[in-house]
């Protein structure tokens, strides 16, 4: 997947557009400071973090093939370091931001990542999550809505079961978290149906990587379809959660 996920997860500049007025607010309320990006990829937000908080950026990725890629971008103000949610390789009270997009569903133990947020954060620094929470009774479906999962129905009920908006604050808030705000974000996924074929053929997405080849293939026509349909085309938009949370002033890691 790592070979395939820039050309297949790239965005236009409309969405980082999009998630520059975001996240800009949050970050200039934690004033300046090292911000980490956690499970970090191909470093495909690295970079615009290190300009949008002006501070330098630890991307910790625990995949080799990724890391190796974010590597040889050489973004600037950007260090690359192997490490995953549950052993973070930073000290106490590192960073002033912490960066998680479309991550938190890789994640094996929840609780164990939450305490080495809370850690490596400085109190009064904020947790910016990106992505899509799953399903359970109490919550509800997930905020986010995906044109692929139209095409891709077995991927969007793949999607429901990463965990839910309520367990991920749960397991935040054992470790000292409070939820400070959740919203939508709609983003620029990609400029016509024509383009959003190009890049989901390249599968570099978990929950089409799930499907068998049969179910992919499906989909993947039924979007070519449209896409030779489409005589005027228009931007696929997408709408993703954004979660942020804010660990208090005066937080004792115990």
């Amino acid at each position: 997947m790592a070979s395939a996920y820039d050309a297949g997860r790239s965005l236009a500049p409309a969405a980082f557009k999009a998630w520059a007025a975001a996240v800009r607010p949050v970050l200039g309320a934690v004033g300046r400071g090292p911000m980490l990006d956690l499970g970090a990829g191909t470093g495909r937000f690295s970079g615009h973090l290190a300009q949008w908080s002006g501070a330098a950026v630890i991307a910790v990725e625990p995949a080799v093939a990724m890391a190796t890629r974010a590597k040889a971008k050489h973004l600037a103000d950007v260090d690359v370091v192997a490490g995953a949610a549950e052993s973070i390789p930073l000290c106490d009270d590192a960073v002033a931001a912490v960066w998680m997009s479309q991550v938190v569903h890789h994640i094996d133990d929840l609780e164990n990542a939450a305490f080495e947020l809370s850690r490596v954060l400085r109190p009064g620094g904020r947790l910016l999550i990106r992505g899509a929470f799953g399903h359970n009774d109490e919550t509800g479906p997930s905020g986010a809505d995906f044109v692929l999962y139209r095409y891709f129905p077995a991927a969007g009920r793949f999607a429901d079961t990463f965990p839910s908006r309520l367990r991920v604050l749960e397991a935040l808030g054992s470790a000292g978290f409070a939820e400070e705000f959740t919203t939508k974000v709609a983003q620029v996924t990609a400029a016509s149906l024509r383009e959003l074929h190009g890049r989901l053929s390249t599968r570099a997405d978990s929950t089409l990587a799930a499907l068998d080849d049969d179910t992919f293939t499906e989909g993947l026509e039924a979007l070519e379809r449209d896409a030779d349909a489409d005589t005027s085309p228009t931007p696929v938009v997408d709408h993703l959660d954004f979660t942020v949370l804010r660990l208090p002033d005066g937080h004792d890691h115990g």
